[in-house]
């Protein structure tokens, strides 16, 4: 199959006759697992200020849906936030990990990876109590 090329640029250092083109390929289509209709499933499960792993009780909660996602192939998106006030290259990273380790438990409890997307706003997306937690949700 050949590849389509949509867009060139030329760079040019500093000589006429050095130029690089970089050719890139076209964009493919794809769908955006936030595109779709989501659904909260679990949580929120509320984290204290700079902590990313759930305690005992929480995981514990979390863990007892998952036979009946597993059973379903539920796809889930589990979404991260971090509180307001810090700074948002922090606050991005601090809610993705806390995403990553809520979708950690639910593969290592049985959950197909493929079926789990995660993803860490921190605190961009200003909504009323959403601050230092992780939700998930169902992809419909």
């Amino acid at each position: 199959m050949p590849v389509l090329m949509s867009s060139c640029s030329v760079l040019h250092l500093g000589q006429e006759d050095s130029q690089v083109i970089y050719a890139l390929p076209s964009r493919q289509p794809g769908t955006s697992p936030l595109g779709r209709n989501m659904t909260p499933l679990a949580g929120p499960f509320t984290f204290s200020r700079e902590r990313f792993i759930l305690t005992e009780a929480q995981a514990a909660t979390l863990v007892k849906s998952v036979p009946q996602w597993t059973k379903d192939k539920t796809k889930l998106m589990v979404v991260g936030f971090a509180q307001r006030g810090l700074p948002p290259d922090y606050a991005r990273v601090l809610s993705h990990r806390r995403a990553e380790s809520v979708r950690q438990i639910l593969i290592e409890h049985g959950l197909d990876a493929g079926n789990i997307h995660s993803l860490g706003y921190g605190n961009d997306v200003p909504s009323a109590g959403s601050d230092d937690t992780v939700v998930v949700y169902e992809l419909k």
